[in-house]
């Protein structure tokens, strides 16, 4: 029983170098002419649900509210209590 190996293909290194470089060029100057990402971008909020660590009270913000307008007290990262959970223990 022989078996068939198929033949060895042979790839050109310099065609693949030449479009990754002009690849790499095109997007360097898309970044570089104040595309997203650069410091002209305009921020973006995104939707957090706040939830208290004591009665489990859910609140819906945007990352651009205030924490004080939710009613909500923050007592470490990403750890809330609802402001009448947080006079009960003494955070506010």
């Amino acid at each position: 029983m022989t078996t068939t190996r198929p033949s060895a293909t042979h790839y050109d290194r310099t065609a693949s170098a030449s479009s990754a470089s002009s690849y790499s060029s095109s997007s360097d100057s898309v970044v570089s002419s104040g595309g997203y990402g650069g410091m002209d971008s305009p921020p973006v909020a995104s939707v957090e649900v706040l939830r208290c660590l004591r009665c489990a009270k859910c609140v819906e913000t945007t990352t651009t509210d205030d924490l004080a307008s939710t009613g909500m007290v923050q007592i470490g990262y990403n750890i809330y209590y609802c402001s009448s959970c947080a006079k009960m223990v003494g955070y506010k």
